[in-house]
């Protein structure tokens, strides 16, 4: 396991689309977080849900959500060059070559949270300081950003390898979201369950109508049920089809 892990480490410190991929994610994190505060201590920007809005939507949204479409890049891209099969073949016991992309990828999706909710840390306590204010940054904030990076790499991950094509789950991932918007405006309450729905209270950002450990529950559960069903198809599937 240990091996297979550090194989796929290797595998993408080696790759320059991680190196760009976690570089745009972390400076868009940081521009928005120094661009909204700007605006610190005006209307609509003085309490510290306000303040830390900008900077916990981006890093527990835009970094999660990006690094879910890279995952699945990654992963659904080696169904399509043929080096799937290849390592099922040198690693008989599948199971294991799944949690090892997964634990991967977690890991991945853990650091890209932390790194990019530390600097966006660094950017909007000066500017805070200056008007005396503060954005009332909780520990269960930060580890809700980290858990929704998490949860979202592997959802990426299970996606790929559920769907087995790089369209077909880059569609998926981003279709997700306009069908929640479209069963939420007709099915009142569901789409505050499903994966982008449960950001907002995961992340107590303004609006959310359900609890923080529910949602992150849910998250895990939605995360976990989609574990099951990749590893079901992934230990049952023929190599080369």
């Amino acid at each position: 396991m240990v091996t297979l892990m550090r194989t796929d480490l290797f595998r993408l410190r080696t790759l320059r689309s991680t190196q760009v991929v976690l570089l745009v994610l972390i400076a868009a994190v940081a521009a928005i977080t120094a661009a909204s505060l700007t605006d610190a201590g005006a209307a609509g920007m003085t309490t510290p849900t306000q303040l830390r809005e900008p900077l916990t939507a981006s890093a527990g949204i835009l970094v999660p959500v990006g690094l879910a479409l890279f995952a699945a890049m990654h992963v659904a891209g080696e169904y399509r060059y043929g080096t799937m099969g290849q390592r099922q073949l040198e690693s008989p016991r599948r199971p294991r070559l799944l949690v090892a992309m997964l634990g991967v990828h977690g890991l991945l999706g853990l650091v890209a949270g932390a790194v990019a909710l530390g600097i966006g840390v660094a950017i909007a306590l000066p500017m805070l300081a200056s008007e005396d204010l503060s954005m009332g940054l909780t520990v269960p904030i930060v580890g809700a950003v980290l858990l929704a990076g998490f949860c979202f790499s592997l959802i990426g991950v299970c996606t790929a390898v559920i769907f087995r094509s790089q369209s077909a789950a880059a569609l998926i991932l981003v279709g997700t979201f306009f069908v929640e918007k479209i069963v939420g405006a007709f099915v009142s309450g569901v789409a505050e369950y499903l994966p982008y729905g449960l950001l907002t209270p995961l992340l107590r950002l303004e609006g959310a109508s359900v609890g923080q450990g529910p949602a992150a529950a849910s998250l895990v559960a939605i995360t976990a049920a989609l574990f099951a069903l990749a590893a079901f198809l992934f230990a049952r599937r023929d190599v080369t089809s």
